[in-house]
């Protein structure tokens, strides 16, 4: 018996993790995703959410493209993830904040897709990731074209093409699709480029024009090289410089300047050089196109739509000192980072709109009970009518507030809340503890929770006896 179970075991260490499926589409969660990137090289995976209609209206044509997939012997697995609901791990690590979200991992590194929710398109997208996109060039001249061609360009230079690290550097050529592989089995451009057999090197049209790995080729290396030198140290905001600083993990310290202020802008330049490895450093002048798109993805002025990134304001002259220890103070967290609030809204409906910034006021400090709902419009809904409508029944109550706050464009790190909307019932003297709303919902469920907690005013009372 002992022998058959450690045959058993191997058996599953051979054949890795057994995952759910729904239908042919693999089931993930918080707990197998890394299972499953260790099991899979490739992996299209949608985050998406139960309660989100539009999930709801792509998951057919989500499953019959894993069907098709499944049929045609593709080299990937089709997957999902509920993170709308349960699983924040996995959101946070590939930053997803809007449902459905579809990313294609590659050994765990995730290339977005940006196109259209059909099978068609994803087949299309899929199909382009996983392409070869190593070009091979051994004539000199072959070298000098490919270098000439492509602003930001790779090239290894190998003994021959069946270097065992081949595989590695085509792995990473289908996880940055912006940048141009090469290879070049060609002493002679060794030579020419002064390069060792097996160096790999970056050819950048801006800074320094080369930039040469040194380190071990592993997959996590090149790739981490590739991040931290495939973009300026100091970046002047537009299009394509917008989607890299929002978009990748590497934090940003961006400039607002004018013209009169043309010195600070040179501070930033020889500041940017010492800290690249960590943040990119952007300049944004006062009259780019994109000003009011930046300033309310940092909820600068009125923000326009919702965001994950941590925001610090610096505050003080601008000098080479001050800066690198502003940077110092908000890599370290000694510098408290600026809450997203939205602007305080002109108060026109029964329910009280609370922002962030308004929050302690209004909900901590008030000397009534105040009945919350928590709210994230930018992945999922409001109970907006039922919850006007019981407001407006009690509005004449004397100690109860009913009052509403969109976490998509506020911050409130004392809040937690699992499930989108969520309420909480905050007791004068007692709101470092609110009393959480546990049932489903509905308007007379909420009714009832409320008349448990908190002692209705005579008149209310009499109200809702009169109602019965």
């Amino acid at each position: 018996m002992l022998k058959f179970l450690i045959l058993c075991l191997l058996g599953l260490s051979a054949f890795g993790y057994t995952f759910p499926y729904d239908e042919d589409v693999l089931v993930l969660n918080d707990n197998t995703i890394n299972a499953a990137i260790k099991q899979y090289d490739y992996l299209l995976v949608e985050f998406y959410a139960s309660w989100c209609g539009h999930c709801k209206q792509f998951a057919p044509e989500y499953s019959q493209f894993a069907t098709q997939v499944k049929q045609a012997g593709q080299p990937f697995i089709v997957a999902k993830l509920n993170g709308g609901d349960q699983e924040k791990q996995a959101m946070n690590r590939y930053k997803v904040s809007s449902f459905p979200t579809i990313i294609l991992l590659i050994k765990g590194h995730a290339v977005p897709y940006n196109g259209d929710r059909s099978a068609n398109g994803l087949k299309n997208f899929v199909t382009q990731a996983l392409e070869d996109k190593l070009v091979r060039v051994d004539e000199i001249d072959d070298v000098y074209k490919f270098l000439s061609d492509n602003n930001l360009s790779v090239l290894y230079f190998v003994k021959d093409s069946q270097q065992p690290e081949l595989q590695i550097y085509s792995l990473a050529a289908k996880i940055f699709p912006n940048l141009k592989f090469g290879y070049t089995t060609s002493a002679y451009a060794r030579k020419l480029y002064d390069v060792d057999e097996g160096q790999i090197v970056l050819f950048r049209t801006f800074e320094e024009r080369r930039k040469e790995f040194t380190d071990q080729i592993t997959l996590e290396k090149l790739t981490n090289f590739l991040y931290e030198n495939s973009t300026p140290s100091f970046e002047e905001l537009d299009n394509k410089s917008y989607a890299s600083i929002f978009n990748k993990n590497t934090p940003a310290l961006i400039l607002f300047w004018s013209q009169q202020s043309q010195e600070t802008k040179d501070v930033l330049k020889l500041i940017a050089p010492n800290i690249k490895k960590r943040i990119t450093v952007v300049s944004v002048y006062s009259d780019n196109y994109m000003l009011n798109q930046v300033t309310g993805q940092l909820f600068i002025n009125t923000p326009t739509f919702p965001t994950t990134n941590e925001v610090y304001k610096f505050e003080g002259q601008i000098t080479v000192e001050n800066v690198m220890r502003f940077v110092h103070g908000a890599n370290n967290g000694k510098i408290a980072r600026k809450q997203k609030s939205q602007p305080i809204p002109t108060q026109t409906s029964n329910v009280l709109k609370v922002v962030g910034d308004t929050f302690d006021e209004l909900v901590l400090n008030s000397n009534k009970s105040t009945l919350v709902q928590f709210c994230q419009t930018s992945s999922s809904k409001c109970y907006e009518p039922e919850f006007e409508d019981l407001a407006k029944e009690l509005k004449g109550n004397e100690n109860l507030v009913l009052a509403q706050i969109d976490l998509s464009y506020n911050d409130l790190e004392s809040v937690k809340i699992e499930n989108y909307p969520g309420f909480k019932l905050y007791i004068p003297k007692v709101t470092s503890n609110p009393v959480n709303f546990d049932q489903e919902f509905s308007k007379e469920n909420l009714y009832a929770f409320v008349k448990q907690n908190v002692q209705l005013t005579h008149t209310e009372q009499n109200k809702s006896k009169s109602d019965l």
